[in-house]
């Protein structure tokens, strides 16, 4: 450009030119400091709302006492693999749990439901489901497992639920057995029907006496 001016006429200056030029990269540079630091700052900010989203899709989808799938999540979680692969379905209600609620009251129902689904996480598999139907009922989905397994995992949970440790401070002597039904969750047969029929099952051991795994025929 200095050259370009003296060919013309103007004849501007060399030190014009220079002063212009820093002036320009100058300001360049703290343009381009500028748009760097508001990109990161856009980076920031989806990655803060992406773990909000996260932490709504985990409220949305969690039973708020127990932790384990809400019944609607539970329901359309296993509805993929029911329709690839099929599986077994477990129907467990506690027993007596109306009782601990009369006798020791809400709080402790709530803290004996809160171990109960603990004790269901240690002894499903990877890959089980495991949710909360409603009051003291819990499901939970084998999928891809034929009849023997299901038995074992059906029977490995009433045993380590009779077994463990579930005192409570304000109710030392309290102990916990679940009722399990069982039903094969065949894929051309709808997952309610399953559930009807483990739900049925579930009751048949209520009736035989409690604390024990029945599985319809």
């Amino acid at each position: 450009m200095y050259l370009l001016s003296r060919w013309t006429g103007l004849e501007v200056p060399a030190v014009y030119w220079a002063f212009a030029t820093c002036c320009s990269g100058g300001v360049s540079f703290l343009v381009s400091l500028r748009l760097a630091w508001q990109g990161e700052q856009l980076r920031r900010l989806n990655a803060e709302l992406e773990a909000v989203h996260v932490q709504l899709k985990h409220a949305a989808e969690t039973d708020p006492l127990t932790g384990v799938l809400n019944r609607t999540a539970f329901l359309e979680r296993l509805e993929p693999q029911h329709r690839s692969v099929g599986g077994w379905i477990l129907v467990l209600d506690v027993d007596h749990f109306k009782s601990i609620n009369d006798r020791y009251g809400h709080e402790v129902g709530d803290r004996a439901l809160c171990k109960v689904a603990g004790v269901l996480r240690r002894s499903a598999r990877t890959g089980d489901l495991i949710g909360r139907l409603g009051g003291e009922e819990f499901g939970i989905y084998l999928p891809g497992v034929g009849r023997g397994i299901a038995m074992q995992v059906a029977e490995r949970m009433r045993s380590d639920m009779e077994t463990a440790s579930l005192s409570d401070p304000v109710a030392p002597g309290m102990t916990i057995t679940v009722s399990i039904g069982l039903a094969a969750a065949d894929r051309d047969v709808a997952i309610a029907e399953s559930l009807r029929r483990a739900d049925f099952a579930m009751y048949g051991a209520k009736r035989d006496g409690r604390n024990r795994v029945r599985v319809t025929v």
